[in-house]
């Protein structure tokens, strides 16, 4: 039959039940800090106050007034004058574009050069180790106020390891001491390049003998250097406009004498002591054709820099045209990831290349002088020369530099010894020539928005000159001119 059973119990463990563990800690923070402020609203208050109007006061006045006055005196005055005013008023209103827009007065027989400032900084005649200090470049700022002065000299072969000095000047000083600058920076070797900033005149690149190139900033006193020297001198110097920085870096190319461009890049806002490297590129002269006259494998020297300049002060485009050492005149890429900068060659000078600028009133033309005394008008994508230019006068003037007018399409400066002559580069021919004393002319560059220039002179000297307003103002013959210099391109030089 059936009956009760009772089965024994059975336990499983979990796996999933765990056993909380707890544990005390304290913690203790600071405490919090309070401050009490005050403040007070101000008490308006309201006062009323009464004047005359305006015709009780013009009545007030006219009484006083005829109280004082001799109304015969008055009328005979009156009648004197009434004339000539009468003249002048419709003179002036025949003329009333004048106040609009100011008008150039321009004399047709004005070509006159005439020495406005004469620079000559005591601090470097006064220097114990200083054997033939000369003005080695000149740079203006973009405002043509301000010009900065590189003392050195050119008669190193090896070595430089005497100091030299960089100075700047204000033109625009009251109180203007020819005799001591504004801004002095002592370097290690001589000064061979320098260069304002075209938009912020704060900032002045040097280059040095000894290969290094620095940023000086004038304003807090700073020098940024290089983070890598060149291997020979620095010849030259430009500001480029950098690409895809939002305004943030500063771009600087330096051409050497060893052969490379060095693309340099600077933070504007932030303190640093180095310059960093973009890139290099170094022209070979495997790199140029047969009719350059190089063999080997040699680096081939820059001496000259210069880059076109079309709707902003600064160069946009990566192109480039070079002076060497060797006569060659090149063009050059600035852009890319290849060393070999070369892109076109153009026929040689005898001689090393001196100065190379290209036109501000045409895209595509550049002159260049050069130790043969020749002065040559190139077109960009022509090999030959469109114009030459050759200077007379002693085998020793040697012809350092050259530049196109600011205002005048097809006017040209050149230095010839110690003289300054003016050409007109379509015929060519000479339209003026003045000398500027016994020392001959080292340097040379054109005021970007003055009617002047400056030179600089192998004692040490700098002559601002100021351009008679024939030499300058162009309204009336400005698109002769320009048409006079785009037909020249059509054209090459008569052998």
């Amino acid at each position: 039959m059936f009956h009760d059973y009772e089965s024994k119990t059975f336990e499983f463990c979990s796996f999933w039940k765990t056993e909380k563990r707890l544990r005390d800690s304290n913690s203790q923070t600071s405490a919090i800090l309070t401050y009490d402020v005050e403040n007070q609203t101000t008490r308006p208050r309201d006062a009323k106050c009464q004047t005359e109007t305006f015709s009780q006061l013009m009545k007030s006045n006219f009484t006083q007034q005829d109280e004082n006055i001799d109304q015969e005196k008055l009328a005979k005055f009156l009648s004197n004058v009434e004339e000539v005013v009468s003249k002048q008023l419709k003179i002036n209103i025949s003329c009333n574009h004048l106040y609009p827009g100011s008008v150039k007065h321009r004399n047709a027989n004005d070509k006159s050069i005439v020495c406005e400032h004469v620079l000559d900084e005591e601090g470097v005649r006064q220097e114990k180790d200083n054997i033939n200090k000369e003005v080695t470049c000149i740079s203006w700022s973009g405002s043509g106020a301000s010009i900065a002065v590189g003392f050195g000299t050119n008669e190193n072969i090896s070595w430089s390891e005497n100091k030299s000095f960089v100075c700047s000047w204000n033109l625009d000083r009251p109180k203007l001491n020819p005799h001591k600058c504004d801004h002095k920076l002592e370097v290690e070797s001589s000064v061979q390049a320098v260069a304002f900033h075209p938009t912020l005149a704060q900032y002045i690149a040097v280059g040095l003998f000894s290969g290094v190139v620095l940023v000086w900033n004038i304003v807090k006193d700073d020098v940024i250097y290089g983070e890598s020297p060149h291997e020979d001198p620095v010849t030259s110097l430009l500001w480029f406009e950098h690409q895809n920085s939002n305004h943030r870096y500063l771009r600087l190319v330096s051409g050497s004498t060893d052969g490379k461009l060095i693309s340099w890049r600077i933070r504007k806002d932030k303190d640093s002591n180095l310059m960093k490297i973009d890139q290099t590129k170094k022209i070979n002269s495997k790199n140029l054709p047969r009719r350059a006259g190089v063999k080997g494998q040699t680096a081939i020297g820059i001496t000259c820099l210069d880059s076109p300049i079309h709707d902003s002060p600064l160069p946009s485009s990566g192109t480039a045209v070079v002076g060497c050492e060797n006569g060659s005149v090149i063009k050059c890429s600035l852009e890319g990831m290849e060393s070999n900068p070369v892109t076109f060659v153009y026929d040689n000078h005898v001689g090393p290349v001196y100065s190379i600028q290209w036109s501000k009133f045409h895209r595509n033309l550049f002159i260049t002088c050069a130790m043969d005394q020749l002065c040559r008008i190139y077109h960009a994508l022509q090999t030959n020369p469109l114009r030459e230019i050759r200077i007379g006068g002693s085998v020793s003037n040697h012809i350092y530099s050259a530049c196109w007018s600011t205002t005048r399409p097809c006017m040209a400066y050149v230095t010839s010894g110690n003289d300054i002559e003016v050409w007109d580069v379509t015929t060519p021919s000479l339209i003026l020539a003045t000398k500027l004393g016994k020392p001959p002319v080292t340097s040379m560059r054109m005021n970007p928005s003055r009617p002047s220039i400056a030179t600089g002179c192998s004692n040490g000297v700098v002559q601002i000159l100021k351009l008679g307003s024939c030499l300058v103002h162009a309204d009336d013959v400005i698109k002769e001119e320009t048409m006079a210099l785009y037909d020249i391109t059509k054209e090459t030089i008569n052998e």
